[in-house]
Parts: structure tokens; sequence; C-alpha cells
């Protein structure tokens, strides 16, 4: 059995098994082929390989290579949705504390009014970095202007 006819019915058996589930996948798509998959490609090209002409190890080889690189790409792609969800997250924190004691104008999300007035806290609620101006909280998002230190002028 070829390669092509092996990625065949495997992507086929895999749409069965998702119709036959009531269309339930495990989160992965029947059109792309992920680390399951290609292990039971593998298991099956051994199984049903011809035992006149074997896989030659080189093969074999080159196969557990390819799904150790696919291995190292799907952990460096998380790593990096890691980094990118902390660059978020701290970046935000950072310009939310650089605006400790200045005064904003944020967007009040009640009224839709303007409000004018200083930054007393900073804290952080699920991730999303919060200003604390006056009695109430905001979102870094509502800030609408910074306005220059008084002291400075």
């Amino acid at each position: 059995m070829d390669a092509v006819s092996l990625y065949t019915a495997v992507a086929s058996s895999a749409a069965e098994r998702s119709r036959y589930s009531g269309g339930a996948s495990s989160g992965n798509d029947t059109a792309e082929l992920g680390k399951d998959a290609f292990l039971r490609l593998l298991v099956t090209q051994l199984r049903y390989q011809d035992p006149i002409n074997p896989v030659k190890d080189q093969e074999f080889i080159a196969q557990l290579a390819q799904f150790s690189a696919l291995e190292q790409m799907n952990n460096m792609a998380s790593q990096m949705e890691r980094l990118a969800d902390f660059h978020w997250q701290f970046g935000g924190l950072g310009q939310a504390v650089s605006l400790l004691g200045r005064t904003v104008v944020i967007l009040d999300p009640l009224t839709g009014a303007p409000i004018t007035g200083k930054v007393d806290g900073v804290y952080l609620d699920n991730g999303t970095p919060m200003l604390i101006v006056g009695e109430r909280r905001f979102s870094l998002g509502d800030v609408l202007e910074v306005r220059p230190d008084e002291a400075a002028k």
C-alpha cells in the first residue's frame, strides 16, 4: 500500500468516525492531519507493508524525524501563543502603571460621557489592565486622553 492510499484511508477513517459520533470531533478538523493521524498512518503503513519488500530503515527513520519535527512545531506554536499573551497582558499593565497619578479623560461605559480624573490605582482583572479613577474602575481601553502633568508646566 503506497503513502497516498494510506493517507486517503486514514483521512476517510477519521471522517467516518466523526460522522458516526454525531459529527462531534476532538477539536481537530478531519481535513488537517495532526500528530494522532500521523501515528495512525505510520502504524497502518507498518501493519500493511509488503513482507517481501518491507519498509526500509531509512524511510522509517525519515518518517520518525518528520513526526518529531511536527511535534516540535506544535510545541513552538503553543509557546509563541503563550508568549504573545504574556506580552499583551504585561505590556498593557506597564502602560496602565505609567498612568498612575496622571489626569486622564475616560469614556464612561455606562453613560457614554467623558469623565476626567486622576488615576489612583491599577490592577489586572482576568488579564485586562484596569484603572481606578476616583471610586470607579475602568478598562485601559476606555482612556480617551492623557493630560500633561501640572507640575511639569
